[in-house]
């Protein structure tokens, strides 16, 4: 699957496919929001819920590792 397939997807298949398919990296909290970091085949994904509402509000799929700074805190080290 690229990001481009992903993101073509409606939400209940994109939801299915990272459940099934793709690996929870890490999560941070900003505000009344939580961002989820998953990576998924050769991309990564980041979905933005509101904890308030308990609502998705954004799904990005991505490929540029520039992305993934706000997450590096939160990132397990691996030896």
């Amino acid at each position: 699957m690229t990001p481009a397939h992903f993101t073509s997807l409606d939400t209940d298949d994109q939801m299915n496919a990272l459940y099934f398919e793709g690996s929870i990296l890490a999560n941070r909290y900003e505000d009344e929001f939580i961002y989820l970091l998953y990576s998924l085949d050769s991309f990564y994904v980041e979905i933005r819920h509101d904890a308030y509402t308990n609502q998705i509000l954004q799904v990005t799929a991505f490929k540029s590792t520039d992305k993934l700074e706000p997450y590096l805190p939160y990132l397990a080290e691996v030896e």
